[in-house]
């Protein structure tokens, strides 16, 4: 990986520096890094334990899937490396005084002060989403034309939200949930996609809490009861896609329950509803006003749950060797008392947290600690942010950077200033926020470098940091006196400071060809978030 970007870098060094020499340097450099972690993220989804295709050896990274032997485990020694991998994996990465503060903090006292995020005030972030001016609740253009459109403008809330947070470890477990227990615009439709607001803040507001308490929350979403189908379930015909996709990705996993406990299950919600509106629009209006009228009325729309008696099975029922006239809410109770569930959440939590593949010691220990805490997501996720196997050189960049930790990462490390207005040029990166591509949510991994994401990353970063021709300004960056400094703050900031020395002697090189302070701090930004360093986390 350090030869290929050092090859890469040196032939860029050889040529004029353009935009475009820029772009085929950057290619050149990442790609034999690409490859390699590539290859790693093969054997690194979330959704399965196996291993995958197309292994290649990468330094320091198993690739054969295996889980490694008990050996003893090498701690990050470096307090300031430490602390910019628990702010990357327990957020979204730290600024340099951010990190200096937590690299002074023992790793318990870390852990509560991200654990305690309600003690950090947001209002600089609520000042700055309510500037934005960002639709939230409307489809439709209106009448004017002039309205931005609903589903961009909640993505950019999010991205926004996720860049300039004071609670960065409240944005991140939103994310696992959002990453977990799916819903899609696809299928929720961009006429509703308000409600996958809504379902965000409900993530948020119970990201830390017992999972039983989410996961009751959730099976009650409207968006989730549209995207699983709950919402047209009857007891004459019971919808099994929820009953399924409960058991087998959102709580338990394959091989925990029958096809039995499917068809018992899918009963129990039958009759599930909320409210909609119903208003109908005034007479001798055009049908551009009742459009707009509509769009109004799902705007201001607050959809509440009920059941509809009529069409609930209240019929006894068969669950996971119980019986009894169940109902939704006794179903999901009646799953979290299975141990398959712990295993299965506090698995899902660490490989998320630290490494895809903990050794089962590390599972049963965190086992123990779900169940005395009575399932509590915050006793979890406290007992993984200090263990040693979080701090181990197992962990550190041990994941690959999805493409929202690429952009939000980027942001947050050079403490750049944007709304996000060219989000477009992100979606080739292939991760659209609030759009999984199905139910079991993004794959990771290998799907995050192939070779058409990996590209589309580098195309990504030419439109953000050369929008029209012209650099952005970057002041933690221009603000530095030489090629020397800039190239060193840059690397600082974005992969701690690690980089093999003659990668490093060639991009001072570079940047010492450029006298345009803000082409120069451009361009090696470009470089290092192009380097296959920065696409670890």
């Amino acid at each position: 990986m350090a030869n290929a970007g050092n090859i890469g870098t040196d032939t860029l060094l050889r040529r004029r520096t353009t935009r475009r020499a820029l772009l085929a340097g950057a290619v050149t450099a990442a790609a034999g890094g690409a490859a390699g972690m590539a290859g790693y993220a093969a054997t690194q989804t979330l959704g399965s334990e196996g291993t995958g295709g197309n292994s290649v050896v990468v330094p320091g990274v198993a690739t054969d899937g295996a889980t490694p032997g008990p050996e003893p485990l090498e701690l990050i020694s470096d307090p300031l490396t430490r602390a910019a991998h628990l702010l990357r994996r327990a957020g979204w990465g730290g600024t340099p005084a951010q990190i200096g503060e937590f690299a002074a903090l023992t790793r318990e006292q870390a852990a509560e002060r991200l654990l305690d995020y309600t003690a950090a005030g947001n209002t600089a972030l609520d000042a700055r989403i309510a500037s934005a001016g960002f639709n939230l609740t409307t489809p439709g253009p209106g009448l004017d034309k002039k309205r931005p459109p609903l589903v961009r403008d909640i993505q950019r809330w999010w991205l926004m939200r996720m860049c300039y947070t004071a609670r960065p470890l409240e944005e991140r477990m939103a994310y696992i949930w959002h990453g977990l227990l799916v819903s899609g615009v696809s299928q929720v439709g961009g006429g509703l996609a308000k409600l996958l607001v809504t379902q965000n803040e409900l993530y948020r507001s119970l990201a830390l809490a017992k999972y039983d308490d989410l996961l009751q929350a959730a099976s009650k979403d409207p968006a989730m009861m549209i995207y699983l189908n709950t919402v047209d379930s009857t007891k004459e015909h019971p919808n099994e896609n929820y009953a399924r996709e409960l058991m087998e990705l959102f709580s338990m996993g394959e091989g925990n329950y029958t096809e039995d406990d499917v068809r018992e299950s899918a009963r129990a919600f039958t009759g599930w509803r909320f409210s909609r509106p119903t208003e109908r629009p005034p007479e001798g209006m055009s049908p551009e006003e009742v459009q707009e009228w509509r769009d109004q009325q799902i705007a201001a729309w607050q959809p509440s749950f009920y059941l509809q008696a009529k069409l609930h099975d209240s019929g006894t029922k068969t669950f996971l060797g119980k019986t009894g006239s169940f109902g939704g809410e006794d179903i999901v109770a009646i799953i979290m008392e299975q141990p398959a569930a712990g295993r299965f959440i506090v698995r899902r939590l660490f490989r998320e947290l630290a490494y895809r593949d903990p050794d089962e010691a590390v599972i049963e220990r965190l086992i123990g600690v779900w169940n005395s805490s009575g399932h509590s997501v915050r006793e979890v996720v406290r007992a993984i942010l200090v263990s040693d196997e979080f701090y181990s050189t197992r962990a550190y960049r041990g994941l690959v950077r999805s493409p929202v930790e690429f952009i939000v990462g980027a942001v947050r490390g050079l403490e750049i200033e944007t709304n996000f207005p060219n989000l477009a040029a992100a979606t080739p990166m292939d991760q659209q926020l609030f759009n999984p591509p199905n139910v079991a949510g993004w794959p990771g991994g290998a799907s995050w470098l192939s070779s058409g994401t990996f590209f589309a990353r580098l195309n990504f970063l030419d439109t953000s940091l050369f929008p029209k021709g012209k650099p952005v300004a970057i002041p933690t960056l221009t603000s530095q006196g030489t090629a020397e400094s800039v190239v060193d703050e840059a690397l600082r900031r974005l992969v701690d400071g690690s980089i093999p020395a003659a990668s490093r002697a060639a991009l001072i090189g570079f940047a010492q060809q450029l006298t345009n302070p803000d082409e120069r701090a451009a361009s090696v930004a470009y470089l290092v978030l192009a380097s296959p360093e920065y696409q670890l986390n």
